[in-house]
């Protein structure tokens, strides 16, 4: 049995694709299945998906933004300076970018402004606001930001400042007292579709302020959608579609210096702007000031965008060493914690990174699939602060909204949370979320889950198939990448690849598929030849030397089956087990018990191990059988271990038996020290096969040895040599030999299969 990491959970819709639809796109079927988990079927709905380039809404719709555009204008004409304040993630310095070169088309006084994430924080601040407006500020533009900046926007504006706000984030219970709100959700307006990113937002404010947007603008607020991982539906998924078709036609200074950093020349789709450019763009604000990353996207110079993306490229391998360092320590502990029971997992230290500890936070949870705090420790400032990620079936918020008397300041929403609190509240937050957990969660709802868009039958798995999927792109937020099931695969063939094998590679015997199963290469020992799994994962084409072929990206994998595994060859080494006390080992009955654990041939044993290893061979088929008959054991290991193989020099003819004898009878005695060579070659048999005939002779008392002198005893009563036990441990030895080391592995996998069915 595979037991899988995640609990897989399957869409289920009641509408499907009319047949007259799906001839009328051409929809094969992979992608009906995928449509259709989405719920996208109708005629109208598939059309916008598959061929329209752009849902765009009016601007007018969105609130306050002719009042704002009123008061911009008014700003330009009094030549009065405005301040765009911006954020310090990708979506922040997309906004301000768009915003900012808005303004300055239309011919204002312009600056912008990016706070520092640690000693600013998010959103408005009070500093920077009193600096603008001593400098002459006379409005304030906030991108990506500002819809809880209540104090701080009161604050500037009494002293004569206007504020504007554009945001897309929630909104609290009351509304700042902003000269104007440009808000997809605000409550008193009805734009179609809520879901904008703070740099959809300002392309929506610089659509209503030009006549003609530059073609980058739908660029950098593409990058801002992705990054910032808002739906992919409606007006986001027009401006992503449009955006990466501009920048395959020409793309910006600032990011062809960026990808040329990143050693990237491909087309750029959306997962170049998921995995490359926007955390290059997010690394800048992790560790430093993100005005460098704006700067960057605001120029049109070749030299000086590359002499930027340089500074940015070495921010982001400077994040990545950071974030491996942090990662590693934070592993053994939560190993540790793991092993104490824990089931929230509180990790914390001196000098960790703040910066990058949402990332840590991500990676302990998909690896342990517990929900994760990580948190820095400054004493300077006696306070605790850092990131906590979480698991599907628990929100984050919730539950740290149950010990708000513990943390004095903290944000965030299902899946995570950023929070400050005391040092010496730390351990008191982690002993009581575990309480909490411990309470109200059982383990096993603990299980992490996988949404699967739908089972597939294997023979619909082809390149042209497969193929067709690129059509829906592109993919993100509630329209992932779609995740398949494949049921039966039948294992033709894995191994570990990888400079530290710490991936697999499959071959499955359907389909000519291959599968590739990231960061899993330590179950290499679960997976054997002939073995039939499920498996959840992406499908994508593959391609070498000319040929494509299907290839899935496993994500998860799963199996009823008993396992059995084959380590008979000495080049083969057991695995060490995590625990020995789910693992039951079966011996030899001359050896030594080593622990509680192993049984003899034949003896009873208890039914709850997990594992069970044949770690000798038995004497007799009889008692291999016996104990089979004892095991439920879901995986099975054979190993049989022995000193030396008598298979091969079989059993010595009767005829033999009879001839040594009368050699032995005539010479009347033999010194065997002697003799012993030539005798061997008389017989026409090897030296190891005469020592047995010996000792089958001596079983029956046919003969005396003292010394090495070998003397017939006369007066020994006659007895079948078949009758000896000596003989009949060779002929059992022989027997178990041929069935268990020398048969092949399918053989006897089935052979054991059968034997543990049968009745005892």
């Amino acid at each position: 049995m595979i037991q899988s990491k995640y609990k897989w959970v399957t869409k289920k819709t009641d509408n499907v694709i009319t047949e007259d639809t799906i001839k009328a796109f051409n929809i094969t079927p992979l992608m009906q299945s995928i449509l259709e988990s989405k719920g996208i079927t109708s005629y109208e709905d598939i059309d916008q998906m598959l061929n329209t380039n752009t849902v765009i809404h009016d601007t007018a719709r969105l609130s306050d933004i002719q009042r704002a555009t009123d008061r911009i204008q008014q700003a330009i004409n009094a030549e009065e300076p405005i301040l765009v304040y911006g954020d310090y993630d990708a979506d922040g310095v997309t906004s301000t970018t768009i915003l900012v070169q808005t303004l300055k088309k239309l011919g204002a006084v312009v600056g912008w402004y990016i706070p520092n994430r640690f000693s600013e924080g998010y959103g408005p601040s009070e500093v920077a606001f009193k600096n603008a407006y001593d400098e002459g500020v006379k409005l304030i533009i906030t991108v990506d930001n500002g819809i809880q900046g209540h104090h701080e926007i009161d604050m500037v504006q009494q002293l004569g400042v206007d504020v504007i706000v554009t945001d897309h984030h929630e909104m609290g219970d009351t509304l700042p007292n902003a000269y104007a709100i440009i808000h997809p959700m605000h409550p008193d307006y009805d734009y179609p579709f809520q879901y904008l990113c703070g740099a959809g937002v300002a392309l929506k404010l610089a659509q209503h302020l030009l006549d003609d947007i530059p073609d980058y603008f739908w660029v950098y607020a593409m990058i801002g959608t992705i990054a910032d991982l808002v739906p992919m539906r409606d007006e986001n998924r027009s401006i992503v579609r449009k955006g990466l078709k501009l920048i395959n036609h020409a793309m910006p200074v600032a990011l062809k210096a960026l990808l040329n950093e990143a050693n990237y020349d491909d087309a750029v789709n959306e997962e170049t702007i998921g995995f490359t450019i926007g955390p290059r763009l997010n690394a800048v604000g992790r560790l430093d000031d993100a005005s460098l990353a704006a700067e960057l996207l605001m120029t049109n110079d070749e030299d000086e965008a590359q002499f930027l993306a340089e500074q940015v490229e070495h921010f982001n391998q400077e994040r990545k060493a950071i974030v491996q360092a942090v990662t590693e320590e934070a592993m053994i502990m939560a190993q540790a914690q793991v092993a104490d029971g824990q089931r929230f997992l509180v990790l914390y230290q001196e000098d960790w990174h703040e910066g990058i500890l949402g990332i840590v936070a991500s990676r302990i949870v998909e690896s342990y699939q517990r929900p994760t705090m990580i948190l820095n420790i400054d004493h300077e400032k006696q306070h605790a602060k850092g990131s906590a990620r979480s698991i599907s079936q628990i929100s984050m918020f919730e539950l740290l909204s149950t010990q708000a008397d513990l943390i004095d300041k903290f944000g965030g929403h299902h899946a995570a949370a950023g929070l400050t609190l005391p040092i010496e509240n730390v351990e008191s937050l982690k002993q009581a979320l575990n309480e909490v957990m411990k309470n109200q969660y059982k383990e096993d709802a603990l299980q992490p889950e996988k949404y699967i868009d739908a089972a597939v039958a294997l023979d619909t798995v082809t390149v042209e198939n497969i193929a067709s999927l690129e059509r829906l792109r592109p993919f993100g937020m509630q329209f992932e990448r779609p995740l398949f099931q494949l049921n039966h695969l039948t294992i033709q063939q894995a191994r570990a690849i990888g400079q530290q094998q710490n991936h697999l590679k499959i071959s499955f015997v359907e389909q000519k598929l291959q599968g590739l199963f990231w960061n899993e290469g330590s179950r290499i020992h679960e997976i054997m030849p002939n073995q039939h799994i499920n498996a959840i994962g992406e499908l994508q084409i593959n391609e070498w030397n000319g040929n494509r072929t299907p290839q899935l990206i496993v994500t998860d994998i799963h199996s009823n089956e008993r396992q059995m595994f084959d380590y008979r060859s000495k080049n083969k080494k057991l695995p060490q087990f995590e625990t020995t006390s789910n693992t039951c080992y079966l011996i030899h009955p001359s050896s030594d018990k080593r622990h509680q654990h192993e049984y003899y041939y034949g003896e009873p044993i208890p039914s709850d191990y997990e594992k069970c290893v044949f770690l000798e061979l038995p004497l007799t088929i009889d008692d291999f059988k016996e104990s089979l008959q004892h095991i439920s054991a879901s995986q099975v290991y054979v190993q049989f271990t022995h000193q030396k193989s008598i298979y091969f020099e079989g059993i010595p003819k009767i005829d033999t038996f009879k001839k040594c004898y009368k050699l032995l009878y005539q010479q009347k005695e033999i010194d065997l020290t002697k003799e012993g060579l030539n005798m061997s070659h008389f017989l026409q048999i090897e030296p190891q096969l005469l020592k047995f005939i010996l000792k089958v002779f001596l079983d029956l008392q046919f003969i005396t040895q003292n010394n090495g002198i070998i003397k017939i005893d006369t007066t020994a009563t006659k007895q079948d040599i078949t009758s000896s036990r000596i003989y009949q441990g060779r002929l059992h030895r022989i027997e178990v030999e041929k069935q268990l080391l020398y048969s092949d592995f399918p053989a006897l996998q089935q052979w054991m299969e059968n034997a543990m069915q049968e009745e005892k």
